[in-house]
């Protein structure tokens, strides 16, 4: 790791930190914007990595895991994501915050003066950005979100997503931009939340299993806690691994495809047993308001399902690996490492 990132990453964490109290995470959860949390982003600039970074792909893979591994509620990153397709598409981004809509969830049309219409579903942050970058055939468009008819929701993870509709608005920007990029890029970045946030959950199971005791000592002493710890340990382990090895591919200039669906279907799969240990081991008090945990299970779950679940992943993998044919499968999978 750089010098450069280790910096980056320090005083990221630290930023952090001031906003893992769960009394601000409720507020936000309830409907406060997040500003104080913004400022803090705005004046660190981590929200411009794209445009101020000389590796901007590995910084913004440390950065979206710090997201996950301390549930940050705020769009950073979104806004850190879009700046990616804006760069690669040649545009510049704006300031602020930006969110990012999944064509897995709509399409906006481009009339004959340029002008877009259509909705946009369970756009995350989609209230409070102020602008969002958003699919058209061939290519994308930034879009100011002021423009548009908004509809108020939450995920699972009680953050808002929310529909965005648009009719006849004219663009800040549009460019062409490579097929399959938004919904790539997007997994990635929910990739790499995951990884973080399975980390922090891991944390979290580990320090309570030394210091709930039964039976006269640490539930952590008895054999089968220590199994199912050490099934999340290996779990969070192959998950990070997986996320930094795409961010490691795209920021090689390679196509990155592979590795995106990979980390996309691993950190998934990941995320329900760390869910699922983390809870059984925490029993009811990881299900309290006043407790930590459910703020990382719930974004797990809903995070899983965004940009392509484990199932929209394994079937673009599986027809990406048969179109190769047998003579190079093993041959691709050997050089993607």
């Amino acid at each position: 790791m750089s010098e450069t990132r280790t910096i980056l990453e320090d005083s990221a964490a630290k930023l952090f930190a001031a906003f893992e109290d769960p009394a601000i995470l409720r507020r936000v959860e309830a409907g406060e914007y997040p500003a104080e949390i913004w400022k803090g982003i705005s004046e660190l600039g981590l929200e411009q990595i794209f445009a101020a970074s000389d590796d901007p792909w590995r910084d913004a893979g440390a950065l979206l895991k710090a997201c996950g591994r301390q549930v940050v509620p705020a769009p950073l990153a979104e806004t850190l994501i879009a700046g990616a397709l804006l760069a690669e598409a040649g545009l510049e981004a704006p300031e602020g915050a930006v969110a990012i809509a999944s064509p897995l969830n709509g399409l906006l049309s481009v009339d004959d003066d340029g002008a877009v219409s259509g909705s946009l579903a369970r756009v995350a942050w989609g209230r409070w950005a102020g602008h969002v970058v958003a699919p058209v055939e061939g290519g994308i468009v930034l879009v100011p979100v002021a423009a548009a008819g908004v509809v108020e929701d939450l995920a699972i993870g009680r953050e808002p997503r929310d529909t965005l509709n648009f009719h006849k608005t004219a663009v800040v920007a549009s460019a062409p931009l490579r097929d399959g990029a938004v919904i790539q890029y997007g997994a990635l970045m929910r990739a790499a939340q995951m990884a973080g946030a399975i980390e922090a959950v891991l944390a979290m199971t580990v320090q309570y299993a030394r210091e709930r005791s039964q039976f006269g000592k640490p539930i952590g002493s008895f054999q089968a806690i220590q199994h199912q710890l050490a099934i999340l340990a290996g779990h969070s382990a192959a998950s990070s691994r997986a996320a930094d090895a795409a961010f490691d591919r795209v920021a090689d200039g390679g196509d990155s495809g592979f590795e995106a669906a990979v980390a996309k279907i691993r950190v998934g799969e990941a995320a329900g047993v760390a869910c699922s240990i983390a809870h059984q081991t925490h029993g009811a008090i990881g299900f309290t308001d006043e407790h930590r945990l459910h703020y990382f299970t719930r974004r797990l779950w809903s995070w899983r399902t965004e940009f392509g679940s484990e199932g929209f992943w394994s079937a673009r993998l599986g027809a990406r690996m048969a179109a190769y044919g047998p003579e190079q499968f093993w041959p691709i999978v050997t050089a993607a490492g």
